[in-house]
C-alpha cells in the first residue's frame, strides 16, 4: 500500500461535518464578512498605517498604506509564504538573489517562506496592498537588503 503524503489538508484538525452559518460576523474589526476598503482608507487617513482585517487560527489578511518612496524593512519568514494583491499605487519587490518585481493595482505578488523581501512605493501616489499569511506571522529582520541602498537597525523579530 502507497504511504499517503502529508499535505495541509490533513494537518487541519478543525473540521467542520457540513454547512454551518459564519462562526463570527462583526461590524467592525476581524470578523467583518464584508469589508469596504475606501471606509478603512478614508478612516484611516495618510499612509502610513496597517490594519488587520482577517485573523484566525490559518489566516492573517493586513491592508498597508504606504506614502511615495516608503515601504517595510527588509525580513523574511521561515515557516509561511506571503502573497500581496495590489489595490492602488505602484510598489517594488527587491528579493533575495537580486530579484525585483514591480507591480501595479490588480497584480498578485507571491513570495516562497526564506526569500528576504522589501517592499517600497515608487511613483507619485499612495500604495495599497492587502497582505495574506498565516499566524502568527513572525518576521526575520535583516539588517539590510541586498538589492537596495537601504541600511537597517539590528531588531529582533515581532
Amino acid at each position: 500500500m502507497k504511504k499517503q503524503e502529508s499535505t495541509i489538508g490533513n494537518l487541519i484538525t478543525d473540521v467542520v461535518k457540513g454547512p454551518i452559518p459564519p462562526r463570527v460576523d462583526n461590524d467592525i474589526g476581524t470578523g467583518n464578512l464584508h469589508i469596504k476598503v475606501k471606509e478603512i482608507v478614508d478612516r484611516k487617513g495618510p499612509a502610513p498605517w496597517i490594519e488587520v482585517l482577517i485573523e484566525d487560527e490559518r489566516n492573517i489578511g493586513t491592508l498597508i498604506a504606504s506614502a511615495p518612496d516608503q515601504g517595510n524593512r527588509a525580513h523574511w519568514h521561515k515557516d509561511f509564504d506571503e502573497w500581496w494583491v495590489v489595490m492602488a499605487g505602484k510598489l517594488r519587490w527587491e528579493l533575495t538573489g537580486g530579484r525585483i518585481i514591480h507591480a501595479k493595482k490588480g497584480d498578485i505578488v507571491w513570495v516562497p517562506r526564506g526569500t528576504v523581501h522589501h517592499i517600497m512605493t515608487e511613483g507619485d501616489e499612495m500604495s495599497l496592498r492587502f497582505a495574506v499569511a498565516m499566524p502568527p506571522a513572525e518576521h526575520i529582520w535583516q539588517n539590510d537588503c541586498e538589492n537596495c541602498d537601504e541600511i537597517w537597525e539590528s531588531r529582533n523579530p515581532s
